[in-house]
């Protein structure tokens, strides 16, 4: 992998402890540095997280969580993400291409205001169901259709971003 001239940021919910050795190794690509910014799970939802990033820089947020996270109506805001973005001014982004996720669209706007990239990253996007369907769709589309791209985790994922923004 090349060298990476920029400074890149990536926002988390959470940050799984598997994921701690591949953001530091990132990190040793990045010219100019990697921060990553993520909260805490909840307490339910019995997920071994971590801080301890030897490489990347670590910017600790609140989550503020409206219904469990396994739900299909839940919300999350980060709080102080715009803040984060500020200072540390990536040239960069990449962000979980969650919708659910509400903090997310005002940093797309930030970064795209800026003439910046923003890339999106997940498992993918099924079908939506149950209550608020209309929205939830609508959500989805806004946010995904505002990235500058989209990494899937799998070929079924990347299957699923195709059918959502074309």
């Amino acid at each position: 992998m090349e060298k990476y001239s920029g400074r890149l940021a990536i926002q988390q919910r959470i940050i799984p402890s598997y994921r701690a050795s591949f953001f530091d190794r990132l990190a040793q690509k990045c010219e100019k540095g990697l921060s990553v910014f993520a909260g805490q799970p909840l307490k339910s939802e019995n997920v071994s997280t971590t801080h301890d990033l030897e490489k990347a820089e670590y910017f600790q947020t609140r989550n503020l969580h409206l219904f469990n996270p396994h739900s299909i109506n839940y919300l999350c805001w980060q709080v102080r993400i715009v803040k984060w973005l500020k200072e540390y001014n990536p040239d960069a982004l990449i962000i979980e291409a969650n919708p659910r996720y509400l903090s997310n669209r005002q940093v797309v706007r930030i970064m795209h205001n800026k003439g910046r990239l923003v890339i999106g990253w997940g498992l993918g996007a099924p079908t939506v169901i149950g209550k608020f369907v209309q929205l939830r769709r609508k959500m989805r589309i806004r946010l995904l259709s505002s990235l500058d791209g989209v990494i899937a985790y799998s070929s079924i994922g990347a299957a699923q971003y195709r059918e959502w923004i074309g």
